[in-house]
């Protein structure tokens, strides 16, 4: 999604399938609408995206791919992908309070999720939901579980005052790990 638009015309369209399938005798409730957001654009837009939808997630491998303008799939460049970059943490943290400001939920998926120290500063943003692959659960949870949640937001606090993904996966590191 990159802007209202968008939403808008999907929403009638799922509002037009949801009258097309009641006048066909189908009883069905309208299911639950949201967005992900993926694009820059997106980030500045989420509140106005909120007001539409019931929930907001994020996929932090995209959003952090085009934050960077870095194909992480290019060996070229892929050293300077980095989730722990400052414009991606402080983009996940204005996608989350503008959520909030809406009254929504807010989730996340991607690699980010699935890293332990990234999910304590996602958990310290405010996410509701980290989505991981099964592989990464149970270190996760470790993690989580190994810190509390005032903790993790002095943490978080901490780390957006850096300038660099290496500080700050240092920091982190140093954080959880030590």
């Amino acid at each position: 999604v990159s802007n209202v638009n968008e939403v808008s015309s999907a929403l009638q369209l799922i509002k037009k399938a949801c009258r097309e399938l009641i006048q066909e005798g189908i009883d069905v409730k309208f299911p639950p609408v949201g967005v992900m957001i993926e694009l820059p654009a997106a980030v500045y837009q989420t509140r106005a995206l909120a007001r539409l939808v019931d929930f907001v997630s994020v996929g932090s491998n995209d959003l952090t791919q085009y934050l960077l303008a870095v194909d992480r799939n290019n060996s070229r460049v892929a050293n300077l992908y980095s989730a722990f970059h400052p414009a991606v943490l402080s983009a996940l943290q204005q996608v989350v309070d503008a959520a909030r400001a809406e009254g929504k939920h807010v989730s996340i998926c991607g690699e980010m999720a699935g890293d332990p120290g990234a999910a304590v500063l996602l958990m310290a943003m405010g996410y509701d939901v980290l989505s991981m692959n099964a592989a990464s659960l149970l270190k996760v949870k470790s993690v989580l579980r190994s810190i509390t949640l005032q903790g993790a937001q002095e943490l978080l606090d901490n780390v957006m005052q850096l300038e660099d993904a290496q500080m700050i996966r240092s920091a982190v590191d140093l954080a959880l790990y030590n």
